[in-house]
């Protein structure tokens, strides 16, 4: 019973599998069917001029003439996959709008579309060529290296898009490709010793210069893979660190203005459903545009006056607040929630713990891609500690992650006051 069960799922599946391939073939076919149509004609009319001709020097001269052409065609089809080889043609400059460039850019890019149907003519050109030039030597062997060559050719490309199409990983099931190659690489080395090597530069050596090519391929190929697999890793450390930060940041500020609102509600202000409104204004900032890369700098200053404003409800004594800044441009962006660290720890450890004479003087500057933040307020010393806060950390780590040597944060205190100058040098992937 078990027996029958397995043939009977075994027969589904091929039944399955080849509906699928069938399916998949008859799509393809209908796609190109012009491509199709044009490579059997060619075909056809090579058969007639080979059956026409009746010579052997005119099936030899004919011969060199495919030759040559494949030669050509392979050049193009290397060209036409190759972004380098575009590029160093100036294929890929977008100031040259000549027609000689777009009809280039036309046929590489039909080419390379239909660079399997190009294969299939070189090759039926190669099957002809050994038929009339099988006995000269020189012919042969360009002959051989040829084909060589569009083997490699063809190898290149299936690795290329095979890998194109699964992203780096460390499982087996991705790496896989490299077995494969592997195998096929040692199987070329195996079949050069056992094929004809009385030419010093027949067959037997162009084979063996084919199988040291393409380990020199695979290697460099799996190199670059890991290379690219572990800058990928990283990238990924980094965007984990930066989430992890944010959200230390999101609970800091909604603990304290949540303490805000309690002795508030204990008093029965008429200012708490208003500080409330702007909390949930603020938390809506903090929620939906805080998990963002990059922000408005003018949302952020916003995002800044309503916390300024916040903090003025709360505290029942005169605290100055100067607030100053000059932007050269408005479409400055800037990674959300940096610049309130550095105002909410001036309240903090600042205007919180002094009974009088509070102040905190803010100057914020973008000009030529540099933004400038200063900050000082003055505070306590008797209630001056050591101990570096969370928030001053947070924000460490998130410039060292986001602006890496490309910002500069000095922190200085005496005489009572605080004082903080933030650096931080916007690219142009950095602006809107």
């Amino acid at each position: 019973m078990l027996t029958k069960r397995i043939t009977m799922q075994i027969k589904f599946s091929i039944k399955n599998r080849a509906e699928q391939a069938g399916s998949y073939l008859f799509v393809q076919g209908k796609e190109n069917i012009n491509t199709i149509i044009l490579v059997l004609t060619y075909c056809i009319a090579l058969l007639v001029l080979m059956w026409v001709i009746d010579t052997r020097a005119e099936h030899v001269l004919l011969a060199k003439k495919f030759l040559a052409l494949d030669y050509a065609l392979l050049v193009i089809l290397i060209i036409a996959h190759s972004q380098y080889l575009k590029a160093a043609l100036g294929l890929n400059d977008p100031k040259n709008n000549s027609k000689t460039k777009n009809l280039m850019t036309c046929f590489l890019t039909w080419l390379d579309k239909h660079n399997i149907a190009v294969t299939f003519v070189i090759a039926f050109n190669t099957i002809l060529i050994f038929e009339a030039i099988h006995a000269i030597n020189l012919i042969y062997n360009l002959t051989i290296a040829f084909c060589l060559a569009l083997v490699l050719y063809r190898v290149v490309r299936f690795i290329k898009d095979k890998s194109q199409d699964q992203p780096q990983t460390l499982d087996l099931k991705t790496q896989k490709i490299y077995i494969i190659y592997g195998c096929f690489i040692a199987l070329s080395f195996f079949f050069s010793t056992t094929v004809d090597n009385s030419d010093q530069y027949g067959t037997e050596f162009q084979l063996t210069i084919l199988s040291w090519l393409m380990l020199f391929h695979l290697l460099s190929h799996w190199v670059m893979g890991q290379w690219k697999l572990v800058k990928q890793l990283k990238n990924e450390r980094t965007d984990a660190e930066l989430m992890h930060l944010k959200s230390q940041i999101n609970p800091h500020f909604l603990f304290n203005t949540l303490n805000n609102l309690y002795g508030l509600a204990l008093e029965k202000s008429d200012q708490t459903p208003g500080l409330i409104l702007k909390l949930s204004d603020m938390l809506r900032y903090t929620i939906y545009q805080g998990k963002k890369d990059q922000v408005f700098l003018s949302e952020e200053i916003n995002y800044l006056n309503d916390f300024i404003q916040l903090q003025q409800i709360r505290y029942h004594k005169p605290v100055n607040i100067t607030f100053r800044r000059a932007l050269d441009h408005s479409n400055s962006v800037i990674s959300p929630l940096l610049l309130l660290i550095l105002v909410e720890n001036a309240y903090k450890h600042g205007v919180e713990k002094l009974t009088e004479d509070a102040f905190v003087i803010i100057n914020l500057e973008v000009k030529d891609q540099y933004l400038v933040f200063e900050i000082e307020n003055n505070f306590d010393e008797s209630e001056q500690t050591n101990k570096p806060g969370i928030g001053l950390h947070n924000l460490t780590q998130r410039l060292k992650l986001i602006y890496p040597n490309s910002y500069q944060l000095n922190v200085t205190s005496e005489h009572g006051v605080y004082s903080v100058r933030l650096d931080i040098k916007l690219t142009k992937e950095q602006k809107i």
